[in-house]
């Protein structure tokens, strides 16, 4: 009995998310183009009452044919009908073709509608939360949704309505004729609707399960076709090896897919003999009402007319219901379910009544502390960062080093409210780093990361990125940066596009990182700037020139500097050297080098090839 319960609660409460589904479809639809969703409607619906008209207008044209056989004026009675039925399919055709329009602008607007909730959802996604397996489905699954699917629904929730005009209205003709003739077109499609269902279950949840798969044949077929890629997959010659495993992914991918395809194909062949039967019992019920007086010539050629139209009627709304059962099925379980994912589940800070710090010039907090700070990558046995304690005091320069892994970069997103800690709390002065005062602190911070990104798009954009509201900025950070040398060897300067996606001017890696580097110092009044490996790919002196560029334009600032050069961070107020995740040491270079710790032997080794 409490099964039964749970049953009964499980349905309807699937029933009412899909109830509500499909409200808020229609909502995004119509606020997609009100105007073009209302002529849409209106020219479909009208279509609905077209089988009866023809159906009428058949029947009167057949008996005028007949009774006008052998008169010379058969015309008179013959061609009115003929015009009519012409006008019904003039009607219909342009119905269809004024249509077509009005469709294309309600989809395309909901694509851009899509894309725009999709990219605005991702940018409050916490950053870790990309590196989980769980998101990358998730939004794998959500970019396969586009502006048909959500037009569709509503094009063939009102489709329907329009075959179920017709079905009433035929099947009222056809009941006057023998109740069985509009019954029995209304069962084969009922069956058709009942099996179509149960597969279309069985190919999403299918589809669902297959996705780390997908992303994975999609992953490899990227190293196969990518330029980066492509240097080593012919160098070592392992052509042979991806492709054998992206050709054994395919073929796991189908050979469960065609399990169910065999069984819909025997399905689907049973129906068909089963309507092709029902279709013969329709054929000879009329036989036997002409054959006793009941019915004229006219009436039984377009009362067959009808049964087939009806039947096909049937199929269409069976298979219409199943497209919009699927469609909503994947709006429901991928689109909007990762429109409306939880932001704050990842590392959430605790909760604060207190306000955000004021950042303005005069009320600037005068240092930033860390207090007990772990972190936790997803999935991961181990925490990257234990216990953290620091205070980074306004107008520092400060070094961060230690080995590869040691949780460097995640130190430095942490500080730059990127990340937020799983345990423990970062304060601004007084107040934690919470949402609120996070937003607000990223306008306060700079950086050039390791990982920087190349923007296909033309210099000057790849600039001003750095600080959209000041881009007569760019020249200079352009000189601290030391991108002028790469500007002026472009053709057309900060215009010219860079990368060779859009058939731009591509650049070596060193160069790509002087720009990246201008970008950084575009913001003039930020409180900290982070530069995690500013200079892995500079020659020495261009990589001199950085850090005397930098220190100047730093000065009143707090500067956090990732390096494994070790001749780059001697001159820093502080040298912080993080091992396994913890603070071992903190002073400056001589201090550390009298102590012989870490920092001394990481100094000695790189010494050593120097002397």
């Amino acid at each position: 009995m409490q099964n039964g319960k749970g049953k009964w609660k499980t349905w309807g409460l699937a029933a009412k998310e899909s109830i509500i589904a499909y409200f808020r479809t229609f909502a995004i639809v119509w606020r997609s183009g009100a105007l073009s969703l209302s002529g849409m409607m209106f020219f479909t619906l009208s279509l609905g009452v077209l089988p009866v008209g023809e159906f009428f207008v058949t029947e009167h044209l057949v008996n005028a044919i007949t009774a006008a056989i052998g008169d010379t004026g058969w015309w008179r009675q013959v061609v009115p009908w003929l015009l009519g039925l012409l006008g019904l399919q003039i009607y219909s055709t342009l119905a269809d073709q004024l249509r077509e329009p009005l469709r294309l602008n309600v989809r395309e607007n909901i694509e851009i509608w899509i894309g725009e909730g999709i990219a605005r959802k991702s940018n409050t996604i916490e950053l870790v939360e990309f590196q989980t397996a769980e998101f990358q489905n998730a939004l794998a699954r959500a970019r396969t949704m586009s502006g048909d699917e959500l037009e569709e629904i509503v094009w063939w929730i009102v489709d329907s309505l329009q075959q179920l005009i017709s079905v009433v209205a035929l099947g009222i003709v056809l009941w006057g004729l023998h109740p069985l003739l509009a019954l029995l077109p209304m069962v084969t499609g009922i069956a058709s609707w009942w099996s179509g269902s149960r597969f279309a279950v069985d190919v999403y949840s299918l589809d669902v399960e297959q996705t780390p798969q997908r992303r994975e044949r999609d992953a490899l077929e990227g190293i196969l076709t990518d330029r980066g890629a492509g240097k080593e997959v012919r160098l070592y010659q392992a052509q042979d090896l991806w492709i054998e495993r992206w050709r054994k992914l395919w073929q796991e991918l189908i050979q469960k897919q065609q399990t169910i395809e065999r069984r819909k194909f025997l399905a689907h062949l049973a129906l068909g003999i089963s309507r092709a039967l029902l279709y013969a019992c329709s054929l000879i019920l009329l036989l036997l009402a002409v054959f006793r007086g009941g019915l004229t010539v006219g009436k039984y050629i377009a009362a067959i007319s009808a049964i087939v139209n009806l039947d096909g009627i049937w199929d269409s709304v069976a298979g219409y219901f199943l497209l919009i059962a699927d469609d909503m099925r994947r709006l429901s379980g991928d689109l909007y379910s990762f429109l409306d994912r939880d932001t704050k589940t990842v590392g959430k800070a605790p909760s604060t009544s207190q306000k955000a710090p004021d950042l303005t010039a005069s009320q600037e907090p005068s240092h930033l502390l860390v207090e007990n700070v772990s972190f936790f990558y997803p999935n991961a046995q181990e925490p990257v960062l234990r216990q953290v304690n620091l205070t980074l005091n306004k107008g520092e320069r400060v070094a961060l080093v230690g080995p590869n892994g040691a949780g460097k970069s995640t130190l430095a997103r942490l500080l730059l409210g990127l990340y937020r800690p799983q345990t423990g709390v970062i304060r601004l002065g007084d107040v934690p780093l919470n949402e609120e005062s996070r937003q607000q602190w990223f306008t306060h911070c700079s950086a050039v990361f390791q990982d920087f990104t190349c923007y296909h798009l033309t210099a000057r954009e790849n600039i001003i990125f750095g600080d959209l509201e000041h881009p007569e900025r760019m020249e200079v950070a352009s000189t601290a940066g030391g991108a002028v040398s790469v500007i002026d060897g472009l053709s057309a300067g900060y215009e010219t596009v860079l990368g060779p996606t859009f058939g731009g001017r591509d650049l070596s890696g060193g160069e790509w990182q002087r720009i990246a580097t201008a970008r950084g110092f575009m913001r003039e009044t930020p409180w900290l700037v982070v530069l995690d490996e500013p200079t892995a790919a500079l020659d020495p002196l261009a990589e001199q020139a950085i850090y005397e560029r930098f220190i100047q334009r730093s000065a009143g600032r707090t500067s956090l500097i990732i390096s494994h050069r070790l001749s780059s961070v001697r001159t820093c107020d502080r040298i912080l050297v993080l091992d396994n995740g913890t603070i071992v040491e903190d002073g400056d270079h001589e201090t550390l080098l009298a102590n012989n710790g870490l920092y001394a032997q990481f100094f000695r080794a790189q010494a050593q090839w120097y002397v």
